[in-house]
């Protein structure tokens, strides 16, 4: 059978063209053909095409020719699996996704009279690579987003992400600490709806450093939490990404945590009390006992009596001012009141004057005027009492000479806060220590004699009860001519 009218045109195309029939004999064989199997139309016409190709299925390519002479139109004959309907196997170049063309085949009907079909065979390779490609990426992108997903949902924080403004996602841990039930109720929610309306003047100091705020649950209770808002940008979207983190059991430790410094505080106080009573109460028995006997040597004097009895209503005076004193320390400080810093910190020594002076130690304060701030009295003075009593136990630890224990306090205005420096000669604190002080449980002394607690609560009373800030350092100063080397810690303390 001829087919000189299509012979020239089919030669010229970029496709393979077959005529078979429907039991597969060949009848037409184009040279696009011939380059890419090696098989010369001489050779394959008139042969089956299963005696070539012994891979094809056979038993589907009848079945899609009988359809497409049956219907008189074009079918397609799926490659299945092998991707390919002819074995053609591809030039070896390096990074090749497939060994094989990969082929789309149309069949068309020529001569429904000799039940003879047109084959046409397209080169499908690169839609495949990239068809491949694409998969791939897509494969990695699921990963990707999986593996963030998993990072996001095993991060103790909860994370909120916002387009627009409005909340188009968010972590499980976010939805577990604000009481949601499941993603959808957050949906479109907008960033002032998650925190406490008392928190929301705070937003405006937020500048993608972490901020304690009030957040807001479901329920509209209140917690505590470390919060973080970033603008970031993705795929050309601008985003923010709201990081909470729930400070309800921290605090609840540093509350404990100040009730344990507090009793240690009390304990000490107490010690300090006992050491002022007993020159009161030795002087009170001493004139009680005076007067009894010179009552029964009946050689009392009206003198002797007046003396007596103002030495005991000056001494109980004294004792009661302590207690007075004591019973201060006791009350918790609910408000910010107005306070003398220089008062708070006279009567403060006077509690601690037998202490210092049964282990030797000057003590000096410095302050020309007095200074009045508003803030809590209570906490600054056990702030101030844990200072001392750290340099009281340097000067035991180190065993600094008795006539060489000095304790320097001066108090000053600088622009709108009060500087308060507490100086000691006990040698200064160990170079590799002294950015530690100031952590929870961190101590130089003795487990059954230290908590670590003493100057942890110093710099929580000072640095966030009292919005000032503690320092620590070393230095030399002078005193009475002579020159010492110690610990000094400075306190800036705001007026108002």
């Amino acid at each position: 059978m001829k087919f000189e009218k299509f012979d020239f045109i089919c030669n010229t195309v970029d496709n393979g063209v077959i005529i078979l029939d429907d039991t597969l004999k060949v009848y037409f064989w184009n040279s696009w053909l011939e380059t890419r199997t090696n098989i010369k139309a001489d050779d394959i016409v008139s042969k089956n095409l299963i005696d070539y190709f012994k891979d094809i299925n056979e038993k589907t390519l009848k079945r899609k020719i009988k359809a497409s002479l049956a219907l008189n139109s074009a079918t397609f004959y799926h490659t299945g699996i092998n991707k390919y309907l002819l074995n053609i196997e591809l030039n070896k170049v390096a990074n090749k996704v497939f060994d094989n063309m990969q082929q789309g085949v149309t069949i068309t009907p020529y001569d429904k009279t000799n039940k003879l079909v047109v084959l046409y065979i397209y080169d499908n390779t690169i839609l495949c690579e990239t068809n491949h490609e694409l998969e791939q990426t897509k494969n990695h992108l699921e990963d990707s987003l999986e593996e963030i997903s998993l990072l996001l949902n095993t991060t103790l924080e909860a994370i909120f992400l916002f387009e627009n403004d409005k909340c188009v996602n968010a972590n499980k841990i976010a939805l577990e600490l604000f009481n949601y039930s499941n993603k959808e109720e957050v949906l479109n929610k907008e960033i002032y709806d998650f925190i406490d309306s008392k928190s929301l003047e705070k937003i405006i100091q937020i500048d993608e450093k972490p901020i304690e705020l009030k957040m807001t649950k479901k329920d509209n209770s209140t917690f505590p939490a470390l919060t973080r808002i970033k603008d970031t940008k993705l795929k050309n979207k601008m985003f923010k990404i709201l990081t909470v983190m729930d400070l309800s059991e921290l605090k609840q430790k540093d509350k404990l945590l100040v009730e344990q410094t507090k009793m240690a505080a009390l304990g000490e106080m107490i010690g300090n009390i006992a050491h002022q009573w007993r020159q009161p109460l030795s002087t009170i028995s001493t004139a009680a006992s005076g007067l009894k006997m010179h009552k029964e040597l009946d050689i009392i004097t009206e003198e002797i009596f007046e003396e007596s009895i103002h030495a005991i209503i000056r001494n109980s005076k004294h004792l009661s001012q302590t207690i007075d004193d004591f019973r201060d320390f006791l009350k918790s400080d609910k408000k910010k009141v107005e306070f003398d810093i220089k008062e708070n910190i006279q009567r403060n020594i006077t509690i601690l004057e037998g202490t210092l002076k049964n282990q030797s130690i000057q003590l000096i304060l410095n302050c020309k005027e007095s200074y009045i701030i508003k803030s809590y009295p209570n906490e600054f003075t056990q702030a101030f009492l844990n200072i001392i009593n750290n340099a009281k136990d340097a000067f035991l630890d180190k065993n600094i000479d008795l006539d060489k224990r000095v304790i320097v306090i001066d108090i000053y205005k600088k622009h709108e806060n009060i500087i308060l420096k507490i100086q000691d000669s006990a040698g200064g604190i160990e170079p590799q220590i002294i950015d530690k002080i100031f952590e929870p449980y961190f101590t130089t002394k003795h487990k059954d004699v230290g908590t670590g607690l003493g100057l942890y609560m110093t710099h929580q009373l000072i640095d966030v009860s009292m919005n000032g800030k503690i320092e620590a350092f070393n230095k030399k100063f002078s005193y009475n001519d002579l020159t010492y080397y110690g610990a000094c810690f400075k306190l800036t303390l705001p007026i108002i």
